[in-house]
């Protein structure tokens, strides 16, 4: 086999290896923080930009994808049962928002632009880091806003559900209802169950986040916000990449 023929393969397995996992692999060295000389910064000053720089990643392509790929969804998108709605009636339409969902999200790429970056960017350790930042991203909005609970989350179910994988829709709706209460604050009980369930985690938050990008009473300018966050990511990404 020539190099090129071998060099294919190898960038083809690696591909098959990151669409098997869905986060990172932790690195092969310990983190240091020793400057690595010319120029280079530590392991582990790139590390705590890479929290950051990965957040605004992902939030972006949250953006990108809910808030532009969700008009005309529904509003109560994998709401609780509602009073009255029997156990069939409940799962029928729980089975039928998933389709909604899995259809609108094979329409475009921001739910695989989320899925690379954990899975090749943000190994296991990093993610509690990682939901801080969409948490503080998230803050930054908050300070003068007091969204009530029930209506963020009803407006975020369906941000979350374009982009986070089905079989975490449970465990991050359930995280959605908790950074919701807390207002993106990581509680211990968010914290526990971060642990377990680290995909669903950073969906949530991202989701939160995301949809007080769509209100102009919290967000004025959603569009200089979304600039200013890609410029911030590109920036402190020449550092990390």
């Amino acid at each position: 086999m020539g190099k090129g023929k071998r060099l294919r393969a190898q960038r083809v397995k690696e591909q098959a290896a990151r669409l098997a996992r869905e986060l990172a692999p932790e690195p092969a060295r310990p983190v240091s923080t020793d400057d690595m000389g010319g120029g280079r910064l530590s392991s582990y000053t790139r590390r705590e930009i890479g929290k950051q720089v990965y957040a605004w990643m992902i939030l972006l392509s949250y953006l990108e994808g809910a808030l532009d790929g969700g008009d005309g969804l529904p509003e109560d998108l994998f709401a609780p049962q509602k009073p009255g709605e029997s156990e069939e009636d409940y799962a029928a339409r729980i089975r039928a928002d998933r389709l909604v969902v899995e259809t609108q999200a094979m329409a475009g790429s921001p739910a695989e632009q989320v899925a690379e970056v954990l899975s090749s960017w943000v190994p296991r350790s990093l993610v509690s880091g990682v939901v801080e930042q969409l948490s503080a991203e998230g803050l930054r909005h908050l300070d003068t806003a007091t969204p009530d609970p029930d209506q963020w989350q009803s407006g975020a179910r369906p941000l979350l559900g374009i982009l986070c994988p089905a079989k975490h829709w449970e465990a991050a709706l359930d995280q959605l209802e908790a950074l919701a209460a807390s207002r993106l604050k990581v509680t211990g009980t968010i914290a526990e169950r971060l642990d377990d369930h680290p995909v669903a985690t950073v969906h949530a938050a991202a989701a939160l986040v995301t949809w007080l990008y769509g209100r102009p009473d919290i967000v004025a300018d959603p569009a200089a916000a979304r600039l200013e966050l890609a410029e911030r990511a590109g920036k402190f990404g020449e550092f990390v990449f």
